[in-house]
């Protein structure tokens, strides 16, 4: 049987059939195979880390053991659960303590893995009896269907690995009970998002559901190949439809969506690189994709030493880790990107079948970073200490993802292991339109108002707005980047932002902005902390009280530089406009505030822990005079 139907429509007609007829029979095939069990059973025998994740997901799966399995209309018991050893069993929060579709689906997948690996681990039938009852049960729902296709999508994959996984211990009944599941409820859903005249959004665009929608179907589709005749079908669209996802790393292993979604995205990405190889024995030459080999690249400069993310794009500033990292070290050898993913310490049960025990640390490294797709540039001063300085920059398009925000030239800042500049993150999807570009421009996280960078006027930056990198230099004693934002700006002949890392410690902000004719009625630079702030008038000094005893409290200065009539001051972070958005409760936005702005301006504000420090001679030029040797592009 060969899968090669509606490839032309998807603009893949080069891609040649791939026969599902040879699948081999032996299960499990889908990435828990004979040989990754016993892979996994030696490295825990091995290491004392694995052992200890091990412990902490076993753990997980004893609280499972007491629960019952899930319905369509779960509700979260919250004394059920309050013994959860770590959140990954607990239910997402809901106001009257119903879970979402999305949320039943993703938290299926959860118990699922926590219990069938954690038999694989121990081999206490206990557990693998468990996973068939949740398994069964998720089979027997009415249907996979949500506000989204993710719920189908999703489900869809628990259902698959469940049914591949534990194959040898269900009744032939049950078999029959799972495989009607998968390919009602998921195949056939999946073949009709395809059959429409114009397929979703998901099905041709690069973005996180792509990956995730394909690569869970191609799952199932190849969970259940040699009982249903549409698998191989639905298996041919996604194939096609799936390069188009694998696009999104190219050209550096940057993500545009921010690295909130990378996470899901790149998730979803593995689990099919994997399953296609241990079913197929071939991944489809998608593991070749331009970027992929250093997408672990990207998430490791996007965490600041705070430990928190430069979370762009309506991603959270903290995110779990990435079990999915040690399956990029061992294929690609970038050890870096295991090391990554056991300093995150939050053990997934993935983590155990994928455990990488080597590495390498990120020191020696360059601490600086461009991803020139997803328009972000990273700097630090050094990969050793917490109590380094880092500074992520939003440059790039303001329409070039559905997750993007009016935030070009907006900055996150990290020093002495505090976060001082804040990218607010997102606001509730429930919002009006919230993903639709005139409201985006409405709501305060999403628009220019709610971000670290220059407010004209009081205006939005446009939608098709886009920041062009002019020139950086990421050698020596600083570091710079040098942007031109005037598309941001209408009224503007001319508006650039630079950003200087200066030995590693201190950072320096420049804006250059030329007005039309008739001028500009204010200029605004602002930025978002949850620090105190105490005002001196050219200097702002921000505190974060001692956390224990005996502990000096963190602080960090701002000093306006230019121009010398310059004075800070304090404005609400509270939304305005249309109701339901976060307040915003504990913020401040700091602001350097200029009115009737006729004449060329320009703006320098120095931020550094140490009040005292001084602007270095090469950088009191021009932004155009910049460093002009070294670096540029």
């Amino acid at each position: 049987m060969t899968a090669g139907h509606s490839r032309a429509a998807l603009g893949a007609a080069s891609i040649p059939p791939i026969s599902l007829v040879g699948l081999a029979k032996a299960r499990p095939r889908l990435m828990a195979t004979t040989a990754a069990i016993a892979r996994m059973q030696r490295i825990l025998e091995r290491n004392a880390t694995a052992r200890e994740w091990q412990r902490k997901v076993q753990a997980q799966a004893d609280v499972i053991l007491d629960q019952p399995p899930l319905t369509p209309d779960w509700v979260h018991d919250p004394q059920e659960t309050a013994a959860a050893p770590l959140p990954l069993v607990r239910p997402p929060k809901s106001a009257d303590g119903r879970a979402a579709s999305l949320d039943i689906a993703r938290l299926f997948c959860l118990r699922i893995q926590t219990l069938a690996i954690t038999w694989l681990a121990t081999g206490t039938v206990g557990y693998r009896d468990r996973a068939k009852r949740e398994l069964l049960a998720v089979c027997d729902f009415p249907d996979w269907d949500g506000d989204k296709f993710l719920v189908t999508a999703e489900t869809a994959f628990g259902a698959a690995i469940g049914y591949d996984w534990l194959y040898h211990f269900l009744a032939d009944d049950e078999r029959e009970r799972a495989v009607r599941a998968i390919s009602e409820k998921a195949i056939r859903p999946g073949l009709a998002q395809f059959a429409v005249p114009v397929p979703p959004y998901w099905t041709r665009t690069a973005m996180n559901w792509n990956l995730v929608c394909n690569g869970a179907l191609m799952i199932a589709a190849l969970s259940v190949a040699e009982a249903d005749p549409n698998a191989a079908r639905l298996f041919s669209l996604c194939r096609a439809s799936v390069s188009t996802g694998f696009r999104e790393y190219s050209p550096d292993g940057g993500w545009v969506e921010g690295p909130g979604y990378w996470h899901y995205a790149t998730q979803y990405a593995i689990y099919l690189l994997d399953s296609l190889a241990t079913a197929l024995g071939t991944d489809l030459g998608l593991d070749a994709s331009a970027g992929l080999a250093e997408t672990g690249l990207f998430r490791l400069h996007a965490a600041g030493p705070s430990g928190k993310l430069f979370n762009f794009a309506d991603s959270e500033e903290r995110h779990s880790g990435g079990y999915w990292l040690f399956w990029l070290a061992r294929r690609y050898r970038q050890r870096v990107d295991a090391v990554i993913e056991r300093h995150a310490g939050k053990a997934h049960p993935m983590d155990l079948l994928w455990f990488e025990a080597g590495g390498r640390q990120p020191a020696g490294l360059p601490t600086a970073r461009r991803f020139s797709a997803a328009g972000v540039v990273m700097l630090r001063g050094n990969w050793d200490s917490k109590q380094t300085t880092y500074l992520g920059i939003k440059g790039g398009a303001n329409d070039a993802c559905e997750h993007g925000h009016y935030d070009l030239g907006s900055f996150v800042l990290d020093c002495g292991g505090v976060r001082w500049a804040m990218d607010l993150g997102p606001d509730d999807y429930n919002l009006p339109d919230y993903f639709k570009y005139p409201m985006r421009s409405k709501y305060y996280r999403t628009a220019t108002i709610g971000h670290n960078t220059i407010v004209i006027d009081g205006h939005c930056q446009p939608h098709a707005a886009n920041a062009a990198i002019l020139r950086d230099n990421f050698t020596g004693r600083i570091s710079y980047v040098v942007m031109d934002l005037t598309t941001a700006y209408p009224g503007t002949h001319r508006a650039w932002r630079g950003f200087a890392l200066i030995g590693g410690r201190d950072v320096l902000i420049v804006d250059e902005i030329e007005p039309e004719a008739k001028g500009l009625g204010s200029v605004v630079w602002q930025m978002h902390t949850t620090a105190h702030v105490g005002l001196d008038g050219m200097v702002a000094t921000l505190l974060y009280p001692a956390e224990r005893d005996g502990d000096a409290p963190a602080r960090f200065h701002l000093r306006i530089v230019e121009p010398q009539s310059g004075a800070w001051s304090l404005r609400s972070a509270a939304p305005s406009g249309p109701e339901g958005q976060n307040p915003n409760t504990g913020i401040a936005r700091l602001v350097l505030r200029q009115e009737m702005v006729a004449a060329p301006l320009r703006l320098a504000v120095l931020l550094s822990p140490d009040a005292g420090r001084d602007v270095p001679e090469e950088l009191q030029h021009p932004l155009a005079d910049w460093l002009p040797t070294g670096g540029d592009r």
